[in-house]
């Protein structure tokens, strides 16, 4: 099997000043099944390739699966296995835990570009849940085209050479899986190895791309031994994923839990209780979002035009009147009222929240929903309900559901608007 999964690197119909390429050396059990190449479209998807970069290559930290440690200077993907192929749709590696429930510790914002599309078998995008801005270090392989998952997972490469290994992931003989979709036998990353001619200046650290950066926390620890209980102090900066573990020997590490900042507050006090251990140590991370708009209802006055777009370039068009309602029109025929239109925040503006999971990616996420009186618009529907990505302050993308948008098993989810603008009045 070895020999004929050998990778030949064919010549490139792209420009050589455009070319960043990702070398994926790949293993079944302990045999070799050889290297397929990337072509990496750091031109159209930067911030997507500059994070796989980053982790392929040990230049952006990661945080480390069951301790909350940050880890420097230490590849990402190398050992890593695909955990997931389905033979007639996708592969899909690069998590941590080896289940696909862990990623890289934080989340990057969704980057879709018209002309990267999951066009057909070879195209390599970023895995994430239906929630927008939750990609971190997974991807997938597709094994045949996916329309349904353009514009909700970004695209960032694409299979150019190696690709008998990809074709031969769709042979469910040579690589059977189980009832949850796990390979029976390991496929394992053993390296990826990122080169080419644009490599030198591509800034994978540049400020624009957006990517979440790493800070270390001061903090004061206090003990309150007959009330079990154990606090530490620390100022708080705005829009902070502040990560929280705990040991007992310095040397195993137990994640507690992610303390969402909205908003700075010095001397900022998180306690826990039943501390009654004879040692206790605390750790923390701080992973800075600052970057992200946190929007607020008040973003969308009453009076303001908020235009849906289509891909197609159809655009559906509400007013609010500021009590509710508001009317609305669509650019290939049909106007009337809104009977009903609700925003609400996903985010908090302010304030702090504790949970075990990364929240960051709520920050810029508005939820919409509205009845318009009579059917109309691209599908012809009364009743919307969808997410709102703030990308700048008045415009981003938008993602629709047909029930609540935070109800990833609605039945009649639908995505048939693309992005939004605010213009006020």
């Amino acid at each position: 099997m070895k020999a004929q999964f050998t990778a030949i690197f064919l010549a490139l119909a792209a420009p050589c000043h455009s070319q960043i390429f990702a070398d994926v050396a790949v293993s079944q059990g302990t045999n070799s099944l050889g290297t397929f190449r990337i072509l990496l479209a750091h031109d159209k998807a930067p911030r997507t390739c500059a994070n796989f970069i980053g982790l392929a290559t040990g230049q952006r930290p990661w945080i480390r699966e069951g301790s909350f440690r940050l880890v420097e200077n230490t590849p990402f993907y190398n050992g890593r296995i695909f955990h997931r192929l389905i033979h007639n749709f996708m592969i899909q590696g690069g998590s941590s835990d080896g289940v696909g429930s862990a990623g890289s510790g934080y989340v990057i914002q969704d980057e879709f570009h018209p002309d990267l599309r999951h066009s057909g078998r070879y195209m390599v995008s970023m895995a994430k849940t239906n929630v927008p801005g939750t990609g971190n270090s997974q991807f997938f392989i597709t094994l045949q085209a996916a329309s349904h998952l353009d514009d909700k997972h970004s695209v960032f490469g694409e299979v150019i050479a190696g690709r008998g290994i990809i074709d031969s992931f769709a042979n469910a003989t040579l690589f059977p899986t189980n009832s949850s979709d796990r390979p029976l036998s390991e496929i394992r990353i053993d390296s990826v190895t990122i080169s080419g001619p644009s490599l030198a200046s591509f800034d994978i650290h540049d400020p624009a791309l957006e990517l979440p950066r790493f800070e270390s926390v001061r903090c004061l620890p206090s003990r309150n031994t007959g009330a079990g209980s154990f606090a530490i102090t620390f100022d708080r900066a705005a829009q902070r994923d502040y990560l929280y573990a705990y040991s007992f020997d310095l040397s195993a590490w137990t994640p507690f839990r992610h303390i969402l900042s909205l908003e700075p507050e010095s001397d900022y006090i998180f306690d826990l209780t039943g501390v009654t251990f004879d040692r206790f140590f605390t750790s923390l991370q701080a992973i800075d979002y600052s970057f992200l708009i946190n929007p607020t209802p008040a973003s969308i006055p009453a009076g303001a035009s908020l235009r849906f777009t289509t891909r197609s370039g159809e655009i559906l068009t509400l007013v609010p009147n500021g009590s509710g309602g508001g009317t609305w029109s669509y650019s290939l025929g049909g106007s009337g009222t809104v009977s009903s239109l609700s925003i609400s925040d996903v985010a908090p503006a302010a304030g702090d929240f504790a949970t075990t999971n990364n929240q960051a990616h709520l920050i810029p996420l508005m939820e919409i929903q509205f009845i318009l009186n009579t059917p109309g618009g691209p599908a012809n529907r009364s009743h919307h309900s969808m997410i709102l990505d703030f990308r700048t302050a008045d415009s981003g993308w938008s993602d629709g559901y047909g029930a609540s948008i935070l109800n990833p098993n609605s039945p009649d989810r639908v995505n048939f608007l693309h992005a939004f603008h605010i213009t006020t009045p």
